[in-house]
């Protein structure tokens, strides 16, 4: 019983040793200096060389280990490093566009989206609008609307529209149909955007229409009531306002067009926006022909068979599909 007593007692001090060393702590347990321990115990210190000779080994591949996993650290935070130098580098006026493409993603994603509406030649539709009103779109047409919480916004960006729109007080109704703008609480209107000229028609209730020019910003140039109209563009020196023939500008609506003593030249011009073969004149003596008549647009043979029957007028198709117009020999 003593011998194992003074066996663990051995062990013990071996084990403590080996504890202390592997701290980094030298000091001796017991007040015993490890070389005579060694010498009175040559069993255990047989053992604790072996031990320490073992951790030694380990260590090395652990200081590799850690050495290996520091290089790592310091290769990352070397590239943080060189990318945000590379943020901090960034010009002033980059970083700006950077924050308002930010600014204007957040905007076009987090608001309401516009809304595309598009005729092809030859056809009209209608279309209800989300605010509930209604819009009538003319042959070739397009517009696009923009419904915003205190603003409606219609952009015509060719063709012809009739607008019936539901009165809210709190969010005007706005047509921008090229330098032309509308403005409307609630009302019923035609606008039509031309090639040279834009043309406002009111049926009914009030209508404010703004112009903008090369050479000033976009003012008022008309405010209109039912049965009054403004022709504005590139043709009239100063906007034009004057009552109009209802039946003549809003015949599309019916898919017929009405002409009261209009020139042939303005007529085709105005047939053509509906059909893809091309009427042209190709008798100069015709151009100022005054034309009154009402012209189904759902058939172009049955148009132009009018034209000759009650104009004297005789229609030549020409190889590339344009059909020309000349006076009738008597």
């Amino acid at each position: 019983m003593l011998a194992m007593n003074s066996k663990q007692e051995q062990d013990d001090q071996a084990a403590r040793w080996a504890a202390r060393m592997l701290s980094g702590d030298n000091r001796t347990p017991a007040n015993l200096d490890l070389d005579d321990w060694k010498s009175e115990n040559p069993a255990e210190a047989k053992d604790l060389d072996e031990l320490l000779a073992m951790t030694q080994s380990l260590d090395a591949v652990g200081e590799q280990a850690l050495e290996e996993e520091w290089f790592h650290e310091l290769e990352t935070l070397a590239e943080e490093k060189k990318r945000q130098r590379w943020f901090a580098g960034i010009s002033s006026v980059a970083a700006g566009f950077v924050v308002v493409a930010v600014m204007a993603a957040s905007m076009l994603f987090g608001g309401p989206e516009a809304v595309t509406f598009e005729t092809v030649k030859g056809q009209r539709s209608t279309i209800a609008l989300e605010d509930g009103s209604v819009v009538q779109l003319n042959t070739d047409t397009k517009l696009v609307a923009l419904f915003e919480d205190d603003q409606r916004h219609i952009v015509v960006e060719r063709g012809e529209a009739f607008f019936d729109v539901k009165r809210d007080e709190d969010r005007p109704f706005t047509v921008a149909a090229g330098d032309t703008n509308v403005r409307v609480l609630g009302t019923k209107f035609n606008v039509r955007l031309g090639a040279s000229s834009n043309v406002v028609s009111v049926l009914s209730g009030l209508v404010s229409v703004a112009q903008r020019t090369d050479d000033t910003p976009k003012r008022e140039v008309a405010l209109l009531h039912k049965g009054e109209q403004v022709i504005v563009g590139e043709e009239q020196a100063n906007p034009v306002v004057g009552r109009f023939d209802e039946g003549s500008v809003l015949a599309w609506r019916t898919g017929k067009a009405l002409y009261r003593a209009v020139p042939l030249s303005d007529v085709i011009k105005d047939l053509n926006r509906y059909f893809d073969a091309k009427l042209e004149i190709g008798d100069p003596s015709i151009e100022q022909l005054p034309v009154t008549a009402t012209f189904n647009l759902n058939d172009q043979s049955v148009v132009i068979d009018a034209l000759e029957s009650a104009f004297s007028i005789m229609a030549v198709k020409k190889m590339d599909g344009v059909i020309l117009l000349y006076a009738r020999e008597t």
